[in-house]
Formats: structure tokens, sequence, C-alpha cells
């Protein structure tokens, strides 16, 4: 009793491990697999926030470059009209204001036509129909001279608001003539307000010598409108940084974080830790206009990457506490029939042989161990009871057994005796066909299914010289059997049927013409062995018939040696594609081939 308890707690231990294991093993798996998932996902999260910001980031890089494109086709066209820019453009660069107005009404005067144009009739004609255009700045290269066109009056009114002339003047302490520092000054200032500038040199058409610049500004308010319309495609925001490091531009309108300002100029993207958060950061360089566009993306703002975690940590947690709990249920009900099965081997071995398990409703193994343990035990009170009887047979058995090896060698031993009486009496020829008829009887008795060509034509041998004595000078028989073919294996009794197939069938006993060969010969990986005659053949119908059977399978008349026991033998042993191949014509002779496999495959092929 105590032995059974305690295989019982043995076994429940045994179920207990296994459960560990097992949801050691589930778990890992599906932390892993969640592992796995969540980063997958989350990088093609965050690669597709980042096209999207890359797609806004470019959005914005081919306005400015439209921009700069009409910036530059500006210069072109003005370097095509030839009167304004080696009369007016030139001379006001290189000349004051004061005297500039002079020369102009000179030339007012001067001029045939009504309509002057110079340079504010230029001005006009160019920078009006860009609502961006919030002024014009013409600068020349001397120190003093600079010509400001306003299109916009309103944003520029607004810019003035912001910096007061009058405080910038206390600040620095500046007469209010000095409007060049005033003017540099508001150039600095302007980063703060988003203002972006697209500058082109100007130079004399004559010495190519530059003489000004032309300045764009341009108002960043169509900007912050495609910024507005892609608002629910991209996260975080975006910067406008000049290639000196110098801020152009801010979504956010504040100064650029300080993570941004050493950054480098080259088309990129990065995953940076600023002040215990992680950013991503995106930029294109634009080599033209030589700024850098940044999207600057804080991680917690992908809210979806938080939630994508919560939701496969919860999800695999769910999976894990299901699969182990429907694994503690199904292992729970297998422990308690293994457990039956237990008591029922223990009960056995205590000498019970009328328990049986009780038949489970299940098909598994554990009910097929069952019902194999159920029937060993009606197997063994059958057994038990029929003890006695299969003593006694098994003993008749052996007796038998004795006698099977007795008679063989008794007929061998008598054989010989009266082949030494034949000698003794001066009866040579029947001595010698006693010694063949034992060695047939040796051959035919042997327990060997493979032997040698050798041994088989040896057999053939002996079966022949018989036939020789009994039909003396009639039956001629040549081997074409090369030496080294002879320890080649195949199958006992595969000749001697065909030999005795041609005596009985194709052997003319009025006649000493008859001819055999038997011939062994290779063809690539194969031996064939060939019995061929000169008898009487046989008839186009019957060769048919006997072709047919030979396919069929089925047994000729000549029983279990004749040539479809020879066939079947074969087909069994080697595979449909060996077996006998049988050729004959009438009144000429048969041939037959047999077919095997080379057991020596290292023998050269004839």
């Amino acid at each position: 009793m105590f032995t059974r308890k305690r295989k019982k707690r043995l076994s429940n231990k045994v179920f207990s491990k296994i459960l560990v294991y097992y949801s050691a093993t589930i778990l890992l798996t599906m932390f892993v697999l969640m592992f796995v998932l969540v980063s997958y996902y989350t990088e093609v999260i965050i690669q597709r926030e980042m096209d999207a910001s890359t797609r806004t980031l470019e959005r914005i890089e081919a306005n400015l470059n439209q921009k700069e494109e009409y910036v530059k086709n500006v210069m072109q066209e003005l370097y095509l009209k030839s009167d304004l820019i080696f009369y007016d453009i030139t001379y006001a660069l290189q000349n004051d204001y004061s005297t500039y107005l002079s020369y102009r009404l000179d030339k007012y005067s001067e001029s045939p036509s009504f309509v002057s144009y110079n340079l504010d009739t230029f001005f006009q004609a160019y920078f009006t129909q860009d609502p961006d255009i919030n002024a014009v700045s013409l600068k020349s290269s001397n120190p003093g001279t600079e010509y400001i066109f306003v299109n916009n009056h309103h944003r520029w009114n607004q810019f003035l608001s912001k910096n007061e002339k009058s405080e910038i003047q206390d600040r620095l302490g500046l007469a209010p003539e000095d409007m060049k520092i005033l003017k540099v000054k508001w150039e600095q200032e302007r980063q703060i307000y988003n203002n972006i500038q697209i500058s082109r040199s100007i130079n004399d058409p004559v010495n190519l010598k530059e003489i000004g610049k032309l300045t764009v500004f341009y108002d960043t308010e169509s900007i912050q409108d495609l910024l507005q319309l892609r608002r629910s495609q991209y996260k975080g925001s975006v910067h406008i940084i000049g290639r000196d490091g110098s801020q152009l531009y801010s979504s956010t309108h504040s100064s650029i974080p300080t993570l941004l300002k050493d950054i480098p100029f080259e088309t990129k993207f990065s995953k940076e830790k600023w002040k215990g958060k992680n950013y991503y950061i995106n930029t294109i360089a634009d080599d033209q206009m030589g700024y850098v566009y940044v999207g600057f993306i804080p991680e917690q703002e992908i809210k979806k990457v938080t939630i994508v975690h919560r939701y496969m940590f919860l999800a695999t947690m769910l999976l894990s506490i299901i699969a182990i709990a429907v694994t503690y249920i199904l292992m729970r009900s297998y422990s308690k029939r293994i457990n039956k099965i237990d008591n029922a081997i223990h009960e056995v071995r205590d000498g019970n042989l009328k328990i049986r398990i009780p038949a489970s409703k299940q098909s598994d193994e554990l009910t097929t161990i069952s019902e194999s343990f159920n029937d060993m035990l009606d197997d063994l009170n059958k057994y038990i009871k029929d003890v006695y009887v299969l003593n006694i047979q098994q003993r008749e058995a052996e007796m038998k057994a004795l006698q099977s090896q007795i008679q063989p060698h008794f007929l061998y031993n008598t054989l010989e005796a009266i082949r030494m009486k034949a000698i003794a009496d001066g009866s040579k020829t029947t001595s010698n066909m006693i010694y063949s008829l034992g060695q047939l009887f040796r051959y035919s008795l042997s327990s060997k299914e493979v032997v040698r060509v050798a041994d088989e034509i040896e057999h053939v041998r002996e079966y022949i010289s018989l036939i020789q004595i009994r039909y003396p000078n009639r039956l001629h028989v040549s081997y074409e059997i090369p030496e080294k073919y002879l320890e080649e294996k195949i199958l006992k009794f595969t000749l001697q049927p065909l030999v005795e197939n041609y005596l009985i069938h194709g052997f003319r006993k009025e006649t000493n013409q008859n001819e055999l060969v038997i011939r062994v010969q290779r063809k690539q990986q194969d031996i064939k062995l060939i019995v061929k005659d000169n008898g009487c053949g046989i008839t186009s119908t019957r060769l048919v018939q006997i072709q047919e059977k030979l396919q069929e399978g089925t047994m000729t008349s000549e029983g279990s040696i004749g040539l479809s026991n020879v066939h079947q033998r074969l087909q069994l042993k080697y595979g449909l594609d060996y077996g006998l191949q049988i050729t004959s014509i009438e009144g000429e002779g048969t041939t037959v081939v047999i077919k095997i496999p080379a057991a020596r495959r290292g023998l050269p092929h004839v």
C-alpha cells in the first residue's frame, strides 16, 4: 500500500514537472514572439511616421525651390533688358538715392514716352504677383545705399510693430539717420519671426564685377498653411535651418531645440536622446538653397507604439494563461488514466489476474495500452490453462525436427553404400549415376536461398551428366562462362528448371545433333544468364501464352519449379525489372535469358 501511494506521488510529480517545463516553454515562446512582433510593428509605425514627415519636408522643399526658381527667372529677365540694367539699376547701385532721383528725372524729361521704365516699374512688374513676398531689397556693394520695395504693407507694419525703431535705437544708442545699422539689426531679428530670404548677386554688365545684391523676403505663411493642411499626416514639428546653423523657420514659432543647432548638413534619419526623452529626427539637405529641412518627432507623440505594446502584452498573457490552463486540464485527465493503469499493473504483480482496466471513450494511445493490457491478461489466463498441451506439442515438434535431421543423413549414407557396392561389383556407370544423384539431393536439401553462379552451374552439370549417361553421345553442352563471373550471386534452382524444361519439351531423342549452350555475360550493372538450345522450339501461339503467364504471374503446368515459378522468384527478390525473357522459333530452338543485378559492381562490362 505504501509503495502504491509512493508511485502515485511520483506519477503526479512527473506530470507536475512536465506542466512546469511546458508552461515555461509556452511563456518563453509567447514573449519572444511578442517581442519580435512588437519590434516589427514598432518599426513599421515609426517608418510610416518618418515617411509622412519626409513627404511633408519634400513639399516644403518644393515650395521654396519654386520661389527660388522664380527669383532666378526674374534675374534672367533683368539681364535681358539692357536699358534697365545699363542705365537705371547700375546707376542706382553706384550712387546715392538723391543723385539717382535727379538722374531719373533727367532721363524721364529726355524720354519721348510718358511711361518710364525704371527701378520702381521693375519691382512693380515682377514682385507684386506673389502674395508671399513681404519686401524686396536692392542693396549696393558700397555701404550706404539700399532700396526697399514693400509688397505687403500689413505684414510689413506688423513686423515693424514688433521691432519699433525707437526701441532699437534706444537699445543700441543709434542716431535716427543711422539706417544702415538699423537694417543690419532687422536682418538679425528676422530669424525669430520666420522670414525666409532668397538673394542673388547683380553684376556690372560691362566688367562683370558685383555691384549689388537683390534680396526677396518671403513670409512663411504659405508654409504654415501647408503644414496646417497636412497636420493629420505627420507628427512633431518642422524646422528650416541654414547651412551656417541659423534658424530660418520653426512651426512652433519659437527657437529651435538646442539638439538641432549643430545638426550636420546631410539627409538622414536618426534617433537621439535629449533631456531624458527619445526623439526621431528626419533631415533633408538642399544643396541648391543651402537649407536643412528638419522633422523633429518626440517618441511619446507616436502613441500607437505604446498602445501596441500594451495590447501585445495583454494578448500574450491571455493566450499563455489559456494554453497553460488547457494543458493542465488535459494532463490531469491523462494523469488519472495513467494512475488506473499503474494500479492495475500492481494488482497483477500481486497475483490478481482478474482485474481489468475500465474502457475509455477516448481513442488514443492510453486506450490502446489499456485494451492491450486487458487482452494480455485474457491471453495469459488462456496460456496458463493450455500450458500442459503446449508442452506436449513442443516435445512432439522437437522429435519431428530431430527426425528431419536424421532422414537426409540416412539417405546420403544409403546412397553412398549403394555406390560403393556398385564399384565393388565393377559397375562404374551405376556408381557415377548414384554419385550424381547424391549430389543433386545434397544441393536440393541445402538451406541456402542464394548461391554462387559456380554452385548453380555445378548443380546443372550433375543433372546433365545423368541425362548424358542415359542418352550417350546425343546431347552436347557448351559452357561460355568467364571465370570472373563465377562468384556472382544467384537464386538457387534458377538454371536447372530451364534445362529440365528443354529436356522435357525440346530434346530430340532420335538424333545426336542436340546442342545446349549456357552463357553468362554482363551488360552495364546487370548479369545475364542465357540458356540456348536447337530443339523443337515453341509455336507462336504457345509462346504468346507462356509470355502472358509470365507477365501475369500465374503458375504453369510444371508446378513450383516451372518457368513462371523461376520468374516470380526473381522478381520478388530483385524487382520487376528482372526475371525471364523467352524467345523461340518453331523447329529451330529456344532462347531463355535470365536477368539479375550484378552483386560485384566493380567488374568490367562486357
